[in-house]
């Protein structure tokens, strides 16, 4: 089945399968051609309009990326008749991706929407009416057999990358909304995981992040079927002053390398494919290689391993792309059962016990930062790490061990500020990566 892509209201793409659904092409419209001109990518840096059709691997990466990982995935392919995951989890082929965006890819990350071929223009659907309390407790217990809150026979076709288990709602005046028919959802609601706290840990580091100037959007706790529940307002939606929220056109940095989610932590060093993005397709390269770093930086801080490729993103705009805000973000060094290696390494080192001062300089100097800019950026992560630790509301301090985790990063700041590793924990033998360790907690 061929699929259509809509962006921002217009037909832009058409995605077709060839030799039996294993290989997929993408073909921009005339229309889209039109409207977006001068070279500038359209859906993603990996997708150029400049030939006919895009390359089959990149566009294959594309589509997947829109797609949850993990449970999720496995929970709504288990739904569709005749799709398959292969060994690791991923759509054995790209018929299956595209069969799941058919079905799911109404309301996706950023503006696209994603239906059946010939199924016309996306209406833009509507919130439900306002949720009660038992009707959030039953769609937050229900997740693992009902992933993201979708619902296909009520018209709630969602689909959002990320193996962590996540509902999305849609804000209305207070309430929460389910999004119907490709309404966009405002925000992102993750409920505690196998990993202690992990709510609240998250919106911690996010809260931090906050003060360093990497992300502005809201994040708090709300307490919901007895789980403590991470509430994110996404990053990807504005609302009007008409109140009507928009979507902005964004990329994980997977989808514009073209690397599929599977691979997510191979795709290297910042300095390698994500920075090459950044000098072919950023209006300012070096500002926005600037704030990867940053990025970067704050996540070894942090303690965070989890910076692999689909946890840095890309905002399209008319002058070129930009940093998206920082996202999926907490401190992993509170969990001894996971290794400490990085997602993507920085410098020479993969541990987080190991990063210093002069590993970061030296992935700096690889991203083409000026050693200065770099020097600084740290000092600021440090001081903004430090006063944003001191002003940490109750709310998100209280009942749980926050102590612990507020001490492994000052801690972590005081030595990257004297020149020592950040060390913080002791270095374990390699267990894997966050989502593979997470899947065997379930079992």
């Amino acid at each position: 089945m061929p699929v259509d892509i809509w962006l921002h209201g217009t037909l832009t793409a058409r995605v077709t399968l060839k030799s039996a659904g294993r290989k997929v092409v993408l073909e921009y419209t005339d229309e889209a051609r039109s409207r977006y001109r001068g070279g500038a990518p359209i859906l993603s840096c990996s997708l150029p309009a400049a030939h006919g059709t895009t390359a089959p691997s990149a566009t294959r990466a594309y589509l997947e990326g829109l797609l949850p990982e993990g449970r999720a995935l496995e929970t709504a392919a288990s739904r569709l008749r005749g799709v398959e995951l292969d060994s690791a989890g991923a759509p054995a082929a790209p018929s299956d991706a595209v069969a799941l965006l058919a079905e799911y890819g109404r309301e996706c990350a950023g503006a696209v929407v994603v239906a059946p071929a010939e199924s016309g223009p996306p209406s833009g659907g509507h919130p439900s009416s306002p949720l009660g309390d038992v009707e959030l407790a039953d769609l937050v217990r229900n997740l693992p057999t009902n992933p993201l809150g979708a619902d296909p026979g009520r018209e709630i076709r969602m689909s959002l990358g990320g193996a962590q288990d996540k509902l999305l709602f849609t804000r209305v005046a207070g309430n929460w909304c389910r999004p119907i028919d490709g309404y966009p959802s405002t925000h992102i609601l993750k409920p505690t995981t196998v990993w202690p706290h992990s709510a609240e840990n998250e919106a911690l580091v996010l809260t931090l992040s906050r003060a360093c100037g990497l992300s502005s959007n809201d994040v708090w706790i709300e307490q919901i079927a007895d789980t403590s529940v991470l509430v994110t307002e996404r990053y990807d939606r504005i609302l009007g002053d008409d109140g009507v929220v928009h979507r902005l056109h964004q990329e994980d940095m997977c989808q514009a390398a073209g690397v599929r989610p599977k691979d997510k932590y191979l795709i290297g060093r910042p300095s390698d494919r994500m920075t090459r993005v950044l000098r072919e397709f950023a209006a300012s390269p070096i500002r926005e290689a600037l704030a990867v770093y940053r990025q970067v930086a704050f996540r070894a801080l942090v303690g965070d391993e989890d910076g692999h490729g689909k946890n840095y993103s890309l905002v399209h705009t008319e002058g070129g792309v930009t940093a998206a805000p920082l996202y999926d973000s907490l401190c992993t060094l509170a969990y001894p059962d996971l290794s400490g290696t990085m997602g993507a390494q920085i410098g020479t080192q993969r541990s987080l016990v190991k990063v210093d001062r002069q590993a970061l300089a030296e992935e700096a100097r690889a991203m083409g930062i000026p050693a200065a800019a770099a020097a600084e950026a740290i000092d600021e992560l440090i001081d903004n790490v430090r006063s944003g630790a001191a002003d940490l509301s109750p709310t998100l301090t209280e009942g749980w061990p926050a102590e612990r985790i507020i001490e492994t990063i000052l801690g972590r700041a005081q030595r990257l500020e004297s020149g020592q590793p950040l060390g913080g924990a002791k270095p374990s033998p390699p267990r894997g990566t966050l989502d593979a360790a997470t899947q065997r907690r379930r079992r």
